[in-house]
């Protein structure tokens, strides 16, 4: 039997207790050992991220230190932009050539499904990589189901089969990275919010602090 790995990107700017929560919670409902965390440069469909690479990196190492099931794959930061995924899955693939059987399952949140037909070589990326979705306030289960019914014929029947029940209950922990820059400009907690060592970095670095 394959060995199934999750891919889990984002921005991590910076990563916070729902990132763990939702990757711990995919794995342990797909019975994954192995969560790929995989820290962007830039996104197509997001603002450039506040933090330094080397600072987002440095976070993500502090916050799963110890942990043995996150690994963390720093491919994108080191690649000239953009960057995509479908290389970044390319890559991995051709890494794991001649190894154990590997499945990649690609977690998205319910916020970026409007934009998967807009990504680069969507087609190929949905023949490589099962995606999972999972809902984050303010789009419930109901709203992700209803928006992958209607993205179903935007591709070829073969690529389709890879959205074919991917909505994926987890815990609904209305945490973002948004509000973590917020709090911490205006001199507000952000305590319980991510890792203890994350926040001492970022109160070290002064990082998402007013100019």
């Amino acid at each position: 039997m394959a060995e199934q790995k999750i891919l889990f990107g984002g921005t991590f700017d910076p990563v916070h207790f729902g990132h763990l929560i939702i990757a711990r919670s995919v794995a342990e409902t797909l019975n994954a050992r192995r969560v790929v965390l995989i820290p962007a440069c830039t996104s197509p469909f997001k603002n450039a991220p506040v933090a330094s690479a080397e600072d987002r990196l440095s976070m993500l190492q502090l916050a799963t230190e110890g942990e043995e099931l996150f690994d963390i794959c720093d491919l994108e930061l080191r690649r000239t932009p953009p960057s995509y995924t479908i290389q970044t899955v390319e890559q991995l693939l051709r890494e794991q050539e001649g190894g154990e059987e590997t499945e990649f399952s690609l977690v998205i949140g319910g916020d970026m499904l409007a934009d998967l037909p807009k990504w680069h070589r969507v087609d190929d990326l949905l023949r490589q990589v099962r995606v999972l979705v999972v809902p984050r306030p303010p789009f419930s289960r109901a709203d992700v189901e209803q928006e992958i019914a209607a993205m179903q014929g935007k591709f070829p029947p073969r690529p389709a089969a890879s959205l074919n029940k991917p909505v994926i209950s987890t815990p609904l922990i209305d945490i973002s990275s948004t509000e973590i820059r917020r709090r911490q400009a205006a001199g507000l907690s952000i305590r319980y919010l991510l890792p203890e060592p994350v926040r001492d970095y970022i109160v070290s670095k002064r990082l998402y602090a007013p100019v």
